[in-house]
C-alpha cells in the first residue's frame, strides 16, 4: 500500500514539475518575443493562451491533488473549494477550446490561396481576440452554478450519486435534473469542440498527404522551402489534437463508467485527474519540440549564457593575475 501511495504522489509530482516548468518556458518566450518583436502572430497567441490555461490547471489541480495523494485533509474550506473548482473547471475547458481554435485557425491558413478565402484568413487573424474574449464569457457563465452554488469542503452526509468527489471539494448537485442538465452541457460542449478538432486535423492531414505526393514530382527546392514553415506547424497540430483526443477518449470513457455505478471509488478520481494533467505537462513538450521559433529563443538564451559564463571566467583569471602580480 504505501508503495503504491509513494508512485501515485511521484507521479502527480513529476506531472507538477514538467507542466509548469514547461509552460512557464513556453508563457515567457512568447511574451518577451511579443514586447520585443512588438507583435505576436495569431498562431503564437493561440499557444501563448493554451500555455496559461495548462498552467493554470496544473496548478489548482495538481498541487491539492498531489498533497491529496501524500495523505493531506481538508485542505480548503468552503469559499476556497468555490474558487478552485470555479477556476480549474473554466481552464479545463478553455483547454478544450484553445485546442480547437488552434486547429481550426491552421485548417484556414492552409486553406487554398484563391480569392475567396482571403477575406476568411483576414478576418481569422483579425478577429482572435475577439474568439478568446467570447469563450472565456461562455464558459465563466456555464460554470458560475457548479463552481459557486455547489462546491463545497466536505458533506456532512454520505456522499450522493449526484456528488462529484474531487477528494480535496465536492460538487454536491442537487438533484437528478441539476446532474442530467449540467453533464449534458458540459458533454456536448466538449463533444462539440473535439468535434471540429478532428475536422480541421482531418482536413490538415489531407492537405500534407497531397503535399507529400506532389514533393515527390517537385525538383524546385526554393519551392519546398517556401511550404516546409506551414506544413511543420500544421503536423504539430495535428499531433496536439491526436494527443488531446486520445486522452479525452480514456476520460470520457471512464466518466460513462462511473454514470453506472452507485459509488465511485477515489482511485477513479485520480485516474481521470492525472489524464487531465498529463496533457497539460506533456503538450508543451510537444510544442517546444516542435516549434522552431521556442527553439532558435532556447537556443540564443543557451549561447548567451555560454558567453556570459566565459566573460565571467575570463574577467576572473584577469582579476587573479593582476592581484599577483600587484
Amino acid at each position: 500500500m504505501e508503495i503504491q501511495l509513494n508512485l501515485k504522489s511521484a507521479g502527480f509530482v513529476l506531472l507538477l514539475v514538467i507542466g509548469i516548468s514547461a509552460n512557464f518556458t513556453i508563457l515567457m518566450l512568447f511574451l518577451v518575443s511579443a514586447i520585443s518583436d512588438k507583435k505576436l502572430m495569431p498562431t503564437d497567441f493561440i499557444l501563448t493562451k493554451l500555455s496559461f490555461v495548462n498552467i493554470v490547471v496544473v496548478l489548482v489541480r495538481g498541487i491539492p491533488q498531489t498533497l491529496t495523494a501524500l495523505g493531506m485533509q481538508k485542505l480548503f474550506n468552503d469559499n476556497g473549494c468555490k474558487f478552485v473548482v470555479f477556476t480549474y473547471r473554466v481552464c479545463r475547458a478553455m483547454c478544450v477550446c484553445t485546442t480547437a481554435v488552434l486547429s481550426i485557425y491552421q485548417c484556414i491558413i492552409l486553406l487554398p490561396p484563391s480569392s475567396k478565402y482571403v477575406t476568411l484568413k483576414q478576418k481569422a487573424s483579425q478577429n482572435i481576440h475577439l474568439i478568446f474574449i467570447f469563450l472565456w464569457c461562455i464558459n465563466y457563465i456555464i460554470y458560475i452554478p457548479v463552481g459557486f452554488m455547489y462546491s463545497q469542503s466536505e458533506v456532512n452526509l454520505s456522499i450522493t450519486k449526484y456528488t462529484l468527489n474531487l477528494q480535496f471539494c465536492f460538487v454536491r448537485l442537487p438533484d437528478e435534473a441539476s446532474y442530467t442538465v449540467y453533464g449534458t452541457i458540459f458533454s456536448f460542449r466538449d463533444f462539440f469542440f473535439v468535434g471540429l478538432m478532428v475536422l480541421s486535423s482531418s482536413y490538415i492531414v489531407a492537405v500534407l498527404y497531397k503535399h507529400n505526393k506532389r514533393l515527390q514530382n517537385m525538383r524546385s527546392l526554393d519551392k519546398k522551402q517556401g511550404n516546409s514553415i506551414e506544413l511543420k506547424v500544421a503536423k504539430a497540430v495535428v499531433m496536439l489534437v491526436a494527443l488531446y483526443v486520445f486522452l479525452f477518449g480514456l476520460d470520457n470513457a471512464i466518466w460513462m463508467y462511473t454514470l453506472n455505478v452507485s459509488k465511485v471509488e477515489a482511485a477513479i478520481s485520480e485516474i481521470r485527474a492525472f489524464l487531465v494533467i498529463l496533457y497539460n505537462a506533456v503538450s508543451p513538450l510537444l510544442i517546444i519540440g516542435t516549434n522552431k521559433k521556442i527553439q532558435q529563443k532556447l537556443k540564443c538564451i543557451s549561447t548567451n549564457a555560454k558567453y556570459k559564463t566565459k566573460e565571467t571566467a575570463i574577467a576572473h583569471i584577469t582579476s587573479n593575475k593582476a592581484d599577483t602580480i600587484s
